[in-house]
């Protein structure tokens, strides 16, 4: 808050003033609308409960069916194949979630099917799937894995859907909703919802100082709690399912996940001196809260041309195990083209683990199974070309390479990205 003294401002020509009340007006009316749409969202909840019936359904939905597979059939890994192409009647190739296991040389199993899909999250009878609508906002739908009819989530408002997760167990899943601009009350408003129950509806996640607007998001290893950042860099940890449990875990600039193992969430904030000190890193305790600095072996560092173009890069730091041994990702950019190569790294410094067909040289993220005995790498091609999606944009074709985590031998490659294993 500023100390400043107030002044009297000096007098202002009529046609000023007129403008200036204008806009004070505009302003005025923005904050009764909003106060208003408060007010009778307070009054329907004393109503009677929030119901379907209360909550926005339209637009509808993009018309995700499950196709024929066998019934409770489940599998080790899910990914979403995004098409590019056209069909026989000049329209857009639907895009395709598929379900595979780490046997067998096939390109799995398709399980949904829709217009345009921009991510799921995978639940252990059930996909959640954010579709795209005509007009680029979002649906978002709970899809049975024993081949039941897709079920409609009511959305707040018209909107988007992103940063869509699954609790590791049961049935919740999480997002973040923004409203389109023309209400623009939600901004990356944190919602859970109970997928395995067909009268639920969302709840808006409160942190210490109400709603939260996430920036970045996770449920916590085989728990319904979760971490959240938001906007400016603080994170706390809460449990949707009993409101006012609220841990504060301080600021910081990034999230990494959580160390395999342990649980124990992973931070990184920049060095004391801006481009001076490394990046520092550190392990958050979630029954306490008490933060450990983490001690990383060096690994393969950026490089510059004289000119200043960077031709080398690194990614972040995935921990594979509790004693520090990590993997990650060092990039050359040469001409418009990318090639990457997944480096372990350890006390005895980095060594490239596995390196991608040069066709898909390309790597744009990596991620642990849920055993941590493979990595899922997502690759695509050395010179990008989008997918034009407005929301979670992606290179077109991309594959996903499973990976012995030890070994770096090639377990098999499937089509697509957003492997579960990442969610």
């Amino acid at each position: 808050m500023s100390t400043k003294t107030s002044t009297k401002p000096a007098a202002k020509p009529p046609a000023k003033a007129s403008a200036k009340q204008a806009a004070a007006a505009r302003r005025a009316g923005r904050s009764f609308a909003r106060s208003l749409y408060g007010t009778i969202a307070v009054l329907t909840l004393l109503a009677g409960a929030l119901t379907v019936g209360n909550l926005v359904q339209l637009p509808h939905p993009t018309s995700v069916s499950t196709l024929e597979h066998a019934p409770g059939t489940r599998f080790a890994i899910y990914t979403l194949e995004r098409k590019t192409g056209l069909d026989g009647a000049g329209r857009k190739e639907p895009d395709t979630i598929l379900g595979a296991n780490l046997s067998g040389g096939a390109d799995g199993t398709v399980l949904v099917s829709a217009p345009r899909i921009q991510e799921f999250a995978a639940l252990p009878t059930a996909l959640a799937v954010a579709t795209l609508n005509d007009d680029n906002t979002s649906s978002l739908e709970i899809v049975p894995l024993d081949g039941g009819a897709p079920r409609l989530v009511p959305l707040p408002q018209t909107g988007s859907v992103e940063n869509l997760h699954a609790a590791a167990s049961g049935n919740l899943i999480g997002y973040t909703f923004t409203s389109s601009l023309a209400t623009d009350q939600y901004w990356n408003a944190l919602f859970v919802y109970d997928a395995g129950d067909p009268a639920a509806t969302p709840r808006e996640v409160q942190g210490i100082n109400g709603p939260v607007a996430a920036a970045d998001w996770s449920f916590a290893p085989g728990s319904t709690s979760l971490v959240a950042r938001t906007d400016d860099q603080s994170m706390f940890l809460l449990d949707p399912t009993s409101p006012g449990k609220v841990t504060p875990l301080g600021s910081h600039g990034g999230f990494l996940g959580f160390v395999p193992g342990t649980g124990d969430l992973v931070v990184s904030d920049r060095g004391l001196h801006l481009g001076v000190d490394p990046v520092r890193y550190s392990t958050i305790h979630l029954a306490t809260g008490a933060a450990t600095p983490l001690s990383l072996a060096p690994g393969a560092g950026p490089e510059t041309t004289q000119d200043g173009t960077t031709t080398a890069a690194v990614g972040q730091p995935l921990l594979l195990d509790g004693g520090g041994r990590y993997a990650q990702v060092a990039s050359t950019f040469d001409a418009g083209k990318e090639s990457s190569v997944v480096n372990l790294v350890d006390g005895n410094g980095p060594r490239p683990l596995y390196r991608p067909d040069p066709g898909w040289s390309r790597i744009l993220n990596v991620c642990l199974s849920p055993t941590g005995d493979d990595l899922a790498i997502e690759t695509s091609a050395p010179q990008y070309v989008g997918d034009q999606y407005p929301k979670r944009a992606a290179p077109t074709s991309m594959e996903t390479d499973i990976v012995d985590a030890k070994t770096g031998a090639l377990v098999r490659t499937l089509p697509g990205f957003l492997p579960s294993w990442c969610g």
